[in-house]
């Protein structure tokens, strides 16, 4: 989860359009961070509620019963007294270890559990559910699995993908260390869009990118032959996913909660390495299968836990 600075952004209520058609009304409301708006944009594609990004100089909220934020933003603040007559909660992405690693997230997690003005603390990582109960609970986030659409046709190639933003909690350089292992066994290119790690990368067969828009981000995904996501610390990890609908296998570390090439020691290169080559040589359709399913059915599970829990608030 991302931590910001204050933004100068003016909000105001609008009423909620005739098409609302749910008998509790939701709106789901984030800054821009990629990992907290993700799951409120995917709740949007499968009717769970409306999705504002705040984004720009005015922004107009819809009138809403349920306000879910994504992660904690100072911006948020305002939006706390917004209505009176509104619950407001947030879905807080970040597990211990992540917010071990961006020590201001403690804080923030500490005054929302404490904010009379909050209801609500919706947790990716069921642990903390379990540590927080008195405002929080757990449930998956959700994926539109049918709006990933992949092409068939699409042949795999010598290539790994590792996208990922770049941080500490991704465990990139042991990622890269393992690829300079694999190279010398087999021609693997590598395309990725971590920042930095210059010197690692000047050594390996690599093709470097920005953030990439989503079909060209998606045609890497299908082509790749296998996918990297050897993280030390997540709640989910929707590229693994994607990868996935894609008929793409990920190597993955054990905090990752969908199946994959689960790597035991991700402090160890070789060990990645050689579930890289393995993921390589293989063929896992049933796996892949078995993770499509397993993303349904956590939709489910979203679905029915926010109802009961928010149609208890």
């Amino acid at each position: 989860m991302a931590v910001g600075t204050r933004e100068d952004t003016r909000v105001h209520l609008r009423e909620s359009s005739e098409e609302d058609t749910s008998p509790l009304r939701i709106v789901g409301l984030s800054v821009p961070f990629p990992g907290a708006k993700r799951p409120l944009e995917e709740g949007e594609k499968l009717h769970m509620w409306k999705f504002v990004l705040m984004s720009g100089p005015r922004i107009a909220i819809p009138t809403a019963d349920v306000y879910i934020l994504g992660a904690w933003h100072p911006a948020y603040q305002d939006l706390l007294g917004l209505s009176t007559e509104s619950k407001v909660g947030v879905l807080w992405t970040s597990s211990g270890g992540e917010m071990d690693f961006e020590p201001i997230e403690q804080e923030y997690l500490m005054r929302l559990l404490n904010d009379p003005r909050v209801s609500f603390v919706w947790f990716g990582d069921p642990a903390l559910a379990q540590v927080y109960p008195e405002k929080g609970f757990y449930a998956p986030y959700p994926l539109d699995v049918d709006s990933i659409k992949v092409d068939p046709h699409m042949e795999k190639k010598d290539i790994a993908t590792l996208f990922c933003p770049t941080g500490p909690k991704k465990n990139i350089l042991n990622q890269l260390l393992a690829m300079k292992l694999v190279q010398r066994e087999r021609k693997l290119t590598l395309h990725t869009n971590v920042q930095g790690y210059d010197v690692i990368l000047k050594s390996l067969d690599c093709v470097r990118h920005e953030w990439l828009p989503e079909v060209e981000y998606h045609e890497l995904l299908t082509s790749a032959k296998v996918n990297l996501a050897c993280s030390w610390c997540e709640t989910f990890n929707y590229n693994v996913a994607e990868a996935a609908l894609m008929g793409t296998v990920s190597v993955t570390s054990p905090t990752i909660p969908l199946m994959g090439m689960r790597v035991v020691e991700v402090n160890n290169p070789a060990h990645i390495a050689e579930k890289i080559l393995e993921g390589c040589g293989a063929e896992y359709s049933d796996t892949l299968r078995t993770i499509r399913e397993d993303l349904k059915i956590r939709n489910y599970e979203c679905k029915r836990i926010l109802g009961e829990r928010l149609s208890a608030l």
